[in-house]
Formats: C-alpha cells, sequence, structure tokens
C-alpha cells in the first residue's frame, strides 16, 4: 500500500506562492495602490525599487506586503539583490500570520512542518494551518487534509482529511481533486464508489494535474468506474507522460507493446520504456530487457532516437 500510495496520492505539502516572478513582473495579493507602484518598477525593470517599497509597507506593518517580502526571501530575487534566506522568510511570514493573513499562515505553516527557517514542529504547522484554513484558504485546507490522512502532528482521522479536501476542492485545488479521487477509489474514510472516484480524477486531470491524468487513465485501462476503453487510457496516459511522469510513460510502453489502444509497435513501446527507464522506473527497465530479444540493434537505436524528440515536460 506505501508505495502505491506514494504513486497515485499526492502526499506533498503545498505553499500559498501568490507573488511569482515572472519575467520582470510579479503577481501579488497587496493593496490595488501598492501592487501597482510595484508592478511598475518591475516592468520598468527597478526590482530593487519594487523591494523597497515591499519593504516599506511591510516595516509599516501590512500584512500583505509582509506577505510579498516573505516570498521574495522564499525564493530569492538576484536582482533586486534579495538572496533566498528562509530564516528572513519565516520572519515576515510570522508578523503577517499573526496580523491574520491567512496565505501567510499557510505558508508559515509549511516552515514548521518542513523545518526551514525555523525549527520543525508538526505542532506548528498544525496550528497555522488550521488557522488559514478556518479562513477558507485551500492551500491551507488541502495541507490540513494531509496531515489527518497521515496522522502527522494529529490522530488519523481520514473522514476529517476527506472533508477539509472536499473545501479545498471546491475552490478548485487539482492536487484535493486528485486525492479525492483516490480516497474514493480506495474506500478511505469513504464508501468506495469508482464511478465517483472517475470523476474526481477527471476533474483534476482535465486542469492538468499529472497524477490525475496517470490515475484516470489506470481506470479506463482496467475498466473502473468507467467502461474499459484503452483508446481513452492511450490518452491519458500521454498527457500524463509529457510531463514526465516516468509510470505513465512505462504504461504508454505496455500499450504499444500489446496493441492496446494503438496499433502493436514495439519501436514506439521501446522508446516510452526507455524514457520511463532513464526516470528510474524499474518495471521500464524490465521490458527494456524483454523487448531486446524482439529487437535488433538498429531497430533499438531507432527507437532511443525516438525517445530523445518527445517534448516531455510540455504538456500536450
Amino acid at each position: 500500500m506505501k508505495n502505491l500510495l506514494n504513486r497515485r496520492l499526492c502526499v506533498g505539502l503545498v505553499m500559498s506562492l501568490v507573488l511569482t516572478v515572472a519575467g520582470t513582473r510579479p503577481c501579488m495579493a497587496v493593496h490595488d495602490s501598492l501592487q501597482d507602484e510595484v508592478h511598475a518598477a518591475f516592468k520598468a525593470g527597478r526590482a530593487g525599487d519594487a523591494a523597497a517599497l515591499l519593504q516599506q509597507e511591510a516595516s509599516r506593518g501590512n500584512p500583505e506586503a509582509q506577505y510579498g517580502l516573505g516570498i521574495l526571501y522564499e525564493k530569492g530575487l538576484p536582482e533586486a539583490k534579495i538572496s533566498q534566506d528562509e530564516s528572513q522568510a519565516f520572519h515576515w511570514y510570522s508578523l503577517s500570520a499573526q496580523n491574520g493573513y491567512a496565505p501567510s499562515q499557510n505558508n508559515l505553516g509549511f516552515l514548521y512542518y518542513t523545518g526551514r527557517g525555523t525549527p520543525k514542529s508538526e505542532a506548528e504547522a498544525l496550528r497555522w494551518y488550521e488557522k488559514a484554513a478556518q479562513q477558507g484558504n485551500a492551500m491551507a485546507q488541502y495541507n490540513l487534509g494531509a496531515m489527518y490522512f497521515h496522522g502527522h502532528g494529529v490522530t488519523k482521522d481520514l473522514k476529517k482529511a476527506l472533508d477539509l479536501y472536499k473545501q479545498s476542492a471546491g475552490q478548485g485545488n487539482v492536487t484535493a481533486e486528485n486525492n479525492l479521487g483516490y480516497m474514493y477509489e480506495h474506500g478511505l474514510g469513504v464508501q468506495r464508489d469508482f464511478r465517483e472516484a472517475v470523476r474526481w480524477y477527471e476533474r483534476a486531470a482535465r486542469s492538468g494535474q499529472d497524477y490525475a491524468q496517470r490515475n484516470l487513465a489506470e481506470m479506463y485501462e482496467h475498466g473502473l468506474g468507467a467502461r474499459r476503453n484503452y483508446s481513452q487510457a492511450l490518452s491519458w496516459y500521454k498527457k500524463a507522460a509529457a510531463q514526465g511522469h516516468a509510470h505513465a510513460q512505462m504504461k504508454l510502453g505496455r500499450l504499444y507493446e500489446h496493441g492496446w489502444g494503438a496499433p502493436q509497435d514495439f519501436l514506439e513501446a521501446y522508446a516510452w520504456y526507455w524514457t520511463a527507464s532513464e526516470s528510474g522506473n524499474a518495471k521500464a527497465k524490465e521490458s527494456l530487457a524483454r523487448l531486446e530479444h524482439q529487437l535488433s540493434a538498429a531497430q533499438m537505436a531507432q527507437a532511443r532516437d525516438r525517445a530523445s524528440h518527445f517534448a516531455i515536460g510540455k504538456q500536450p
């Protein structure tokens, strides 16, 4: 169960990263006037001025500016001469969280959970996640759900985890949607319901969540919650594989090897097995060894060349 859980359930906790620097323009959750000033400074190539504006407002007690400054220290911003400094990120998140700002409360919980910038404390992580979740923060609802699912810092409670995942999924959190699918598929905290599992997997998969795409493909492959459809399975495995999901790449190789959902193609199968094996997938390595008895050296070289041209990392 543990290995399956690691493959199919998204177990990582997440931070709220509302401020992201893309090129020179960040997107921030701060008051409109400050937001406009900061954006204008970044757009003009004055990252230092933008950071100074955040520093000024943060020092005046603006919780959203404190959050923005925390993000800058969390990620680092060389063009503003801000080095990555998790202790400083912790400092600014703490001030903002104490002022009641939910995204900072979530991020503070994450730092406590991971022991970054502060000693690790699941109890403190739980406390701050609860504060943010009570304000409706989707990331915190997911993170709190994950803690209840695994029993980290709290007594394991699958029904509570399910409820929190639903709250987060209701706000569009695709990771929570995938995990709901997993819980319905396996009857964790709820009666097993393959159709409901497919519904949640599909919601997340259509939003580009690679684990959900792989999980939905497996439901179609095995006819769970939906009529068996190898073509659909192939399509969803391809989407996950293109994002670098090694297990999906291995399953693509299997479908092509057996001619399920597409004409049998040993070269294509070998190419996908090769791609998955390069990512460390053990089953793919076993499959490569099996196909080596059916392909010539030239064909295997051709398949490896084909694999080198796969657009991995770009969602189709």
